[in-house]
């Protein structure tokens, strides 16, 4: 009686054994299982966005809560992936924009130095330009004092030329020794024409003086003139 109850049992066994068998074959056969597997197998070659393309073809025809796991996981990796990716655009169009402000900013400073530099040109020449005409008016000033001074000079030693020459014709007729015979009175008339050729001989005299001092007024000029060109060549 024993054995064959456990004949029994163990025929009961054998079949339960191929039903799931034969349900474990027919699982791997199914379209959902071949994906399911597919997706795995893309997941080790890290073809993230593919296996989960393959995970959703799998759970359509396949209710195996293993790939629905695989499904999840795979989906908050690429989710991840894609935030990760998005970061790190903002970040580098962010680089970006900083950059070219920047530039934008080094360009704005150049200019603005180059401006200033070109201000402080113009200012320096502005200056030298304004001291060289001082100097130049400064030294007309001089040159025509120094004329002035000269002319004032020259015309004094004339007329101290002139007054000697005046006093020593005087003295030369009041310490002229007398022949034996009073010194004839001179007539009116003969007072008159020495006095206008003392006169004459003074004009004369001055106009001599003059010419020289004219003479030498051109000389000066001509060596001022002289020295400017030879200025103004260097």
């Amino acid at each position: 009686m024993f054995k064959k109850v456990l004949v029994l049992l163990l025929g009961i066994l054998l079949i339960i054994f191929g039903i799931l068998r034969l349900k474990r074959d027919k699982a791997v056969e199914e379209p959902g299982y071949l994906k399911f597997m597919s997706g795995n197998s893309l997941v080790k070659e890290n073809k993230t966005k593919e296996a989960l393309e393959e995970y959703k073809l799998a759970m359509d025809t396949n209710e195996d809560i293993n790939i629905k796991k695989n499904f999840e996981i795979i989906k908050n990796k690429v989710d991840e992936e894609k935030q990760n990716q998005q970061q790190d655009n903002q970040q580098n169009q962010d680089q970006d924009q900083k950059n070219n402000e920047n530039q934008q900013q080094n360009q704005q400073q150049d200019q603005q130095d180059k401006n200033n530099s070109q201000d402080n040109n113009k200012q320096n020449d502005q200056k030298n330009n304004e001291q060289n005409n001082k100097d130049k008016k400064d030294d007309q000033q001089n040159n025509q004092k120094q004329d002035e001074n000269q002319n004032k000079k020259d015309d004094n030693n004339n007329n101290n030329q002139q007054q000697n020459q005046q006093k020593n014709q005087n003295d030369s007729q009041n310490n002229e020794p007398n022949k034996g015979s009073t010194p004839k009175e001179l007539t009116p008339e003969e007072k008159a024409m020495k006095q206008k050729e003392e006169e004459l001989r003074s004009i004369m005299q001055r106009l001599e003086g003059n010419e020289k001092q004219a003479f030498k007024n051109n000389e000066r000029v001509l060596n001022t003139s002289e020295n400017k060109n030879s200025e103004n060549r260097w």
